[in-house]
Formats: C-alpha cells, sequence, structure tokens
C-alpha cells in the first residue's frame, strides 16, 4: 500500500493527465461515430424526409409519358426517379428544331402536378439526330423546386475558333 501511494505521490500529475487523455479519446470517438458513421439505412440520409406524402408512381410516370407521346416530333420518351429528382428524356425526329424540343419540353411542366412540381427536381435531356437540312442537337435542362418555375437549359453554343493565318 505504501509503494501506491508513493507512486500516486511521485506521478499524480501524469495519473490525471492520463485520465483527461483517456475521456478525451472516448469523447472523439463518440463524435465520430455519431456524426461521420451515423446509422442511416439510406444513401440519401434524411434528405428524402416527406417524400411519402408526395407519392411519384408508374401510373403518372406513364401518363405524363403518353401526353408528351402525343405530339407528332416525339419519337421517344423516357423517365427515372432518382431520390428527390425526375430525369425525362425526349427523342425527337430529326428535322426538329432546337426551339420546338425545348418548347415541348417546357409545355410537359403542365402534366405534372403541383405537389410534383413543389417536391421534386426535373432534369430534362432533349436530343434529336442531325440530318443534311438540320444540325442536330443534344441539350440538357433543369427545373428546380426553389427556381423560377421554367426550365434554365445549358449553354450549347459552339465556338469556332479562328485560326490566324501568318503571312510569310
Amino acid at each position: 500500500m505504501k509503494k501506491l501511494r508513493k507512486i500516486w505521490q511521485e506521478n499524480s500529475v501524469l495519473f490525471v493527465l492520463l485520465f483527461i487523455l483517456i475521456a478525451c479519446l472516448i469523447a472523439i470517438s463518440v463524435v465520430v461515430i455519431t456524426y461521420f458513421v451515423g446509422d442511416s439505412s439510406s444513401k440519401y440520409g434524411d434528405r428524402l424526409e416527406g417524400i411519402e406524402n408526395y407519392p411519384f408512381n408508374e401510373d403518372m410516370e406513364q401518363e405524363i409519358i403518353g401526353k408528351i407521346k402525343e405530339s407528332e416530333i416525339v419519337l421517344d420518351v423516357s423517365m427515372r426517379v432518382s431520390g428527390k429528382t425526375i430525369y425525362v428524356t425526349i427523342t425527337f425526329i430529326p428535322e426538329t428544331t432546337l426551339v420546338e424540343g425545348q418548347s415541348i419540353a417546357l409545355a410537359s411542366l403542365d402534366y405534372f402536378s403541383e405537389d410534383t412540381l413543389s417536391f421534386y427536381d426535373l432534369e430534362y435531356m432533349i436530343k434529336a439526330d442531325a440530318t443534311e437540312e438540320t444540325e442536330g442537337f443534344q441539350i440538357i435542362g433543369a427545373r428546380n423546386v426553389s427556381g423560377t418555375g421554367g426550365i434554365v437549359w445549358n449553354n450549347n453554343t459552339v465556338f469556332e475558333e479562328e485560326e490566324e493565318q501568318k503571312e510569310e
């Protein structure tokens, strides 16, 4: 007992520091496990909370696809839902212009319910093959829940590089 008391008196500061170090390691471990490892079973975490209140099922999808296909310039339409994003791909006949394609995509927003538009983001990919008369196009647009309500298209302007010719 005297040996323990002597060791404690000689090394009391080290024992206190060791106790503080162990307590800090336990606290750091708890924080790392809680915040970084988590216990979520979904790859989206808690970002999809409330999605059950805004169902978008196969019947709704097929109805919208049918309405878009009513246009004579539409060849094919496909949709898929991933999380809170609905991806819509529209393929047009080769003679279609970019403006016509964009207007069909914009008009398709009317086919979605207000509940769907208030919860899901929409990503559009529209494309048409080139012919001898038309250039064809492939462009992506997006409609964000918190956005302006329309579709914002990426800038697909083709820039031609001017080559400077050196006169020799």
